[in-house]
């Protein structure tokens, strides 16, 4: 029995010795819970259908983190991360950031926010959380909301052609057509003989000709008129007839009287 007794002073000494090495936590009763809001704004030619953007949540150092790390907005709005609890004081870290999205025409925000959660225990005995995101990983700039904005470049949308519309077919160059030069036509005049001629037993005729028509580039030359010629050949012909008579009648008369002799 004694020796029980003094054995517990020895236990007490070693219990208190204890928690001054090792220190217990305290705990506030019950849990807090953070909700780490994000939100999608647009700018540009919107596109149509609306495109869907996630966003990534990322816990630092085992912190704790929500049922889903990853969300989805439709166009333009805002969203919450699941609820995130807290039973432990302390300070955690995380980083949110926008995943890029499919379009050629679309520029996405690269920007990532690095958001500290300060947990503390509260007047009341209950655990308070507070919330600030960052742009810096030091978390030394202002405090700002979450929130990302994508732009979209103007699409040219090709202009729409109507069912059963012919194709216009390729206008064709007119061919030269040559022009055809009408024939020359000639006529014939006929020319009554002179009557002041003498009839020697030979008929003459004369006449003239004359051109008509397109001769483009060509000059036609008029025959010479032949009138005139063809009357002083005559006038030698009957001077050699008559000459020849002449000379016939006096052979004729010589021999006769030759002959009478």
């Amino acid at each position: 029995m004694k020796t029980n007794i003094r054995k517990f002073p020895a236990v007490l000494l070693l219990a208190v010795l204890c928690l001054t090495v090792f220190p217990i936590s305290a705990m506030a009763a019950g849990v807090a819970e953070v909700k780490i809001p994000v939100s999608v704004e647009l700018s540009g030619e919107k596109p149509s259908p609306d495109e869907t953007y996630t966003i990534i949540l990322q816990g630092e150092d085992e912190a704790p983190m929500p049922e889903e790390n990853t969300i989805t907005i439709t166009g333009a709005g805002k969203a919450e991360f699941p609820a995130v609890e807290y039973a432990v004081p302390g300070v955690y870290t995380y980083s949110v950031s926008q995943q890029p999205g499919k379009l050629e025409n679309g520029h996405y925000d690269n920007t990532v926010y690095y958001v500290k959660v300060t947990v503390t225990n509260g007047e009341s005995g209950d655990l308070e959380a507070v919330v600030a995101a960052h742009t810096d990983a030091q978390m030394n700039s202002e405090k700002q909301d979450i929130g990302f904005v994508n732009s979209y470049d103007p699409v040219d949308t090709p202009t729409p052609v109507p069912e059963n519309t012919p194709t216009p077919l390729p206008e064709k160059t007119p061919t030269a057509v040559p022009t055809r030069t009408p024939a020359a036509t000639i006529t014939n005049t006929p020319v009554k003989p002179d009557s002041n001629l003498p009839a020697s037993g030979t008929s003459s005729y004369t006449g003239t000709s004359s051109y008509t028509g397109n001769t483009g580039s060509s000059h036609v030359k008029a025959m010479p008129k032949t009138g005139d010629n063809t009357n002083i050949a005559k006038w030698i012909a009957v001077i050699c007839v008559s000459g020849c008579v002449v000379l016939l009648a006096a052979v004729f008369v010589r021999r006769k009287k030759k002959t009478d002799k």
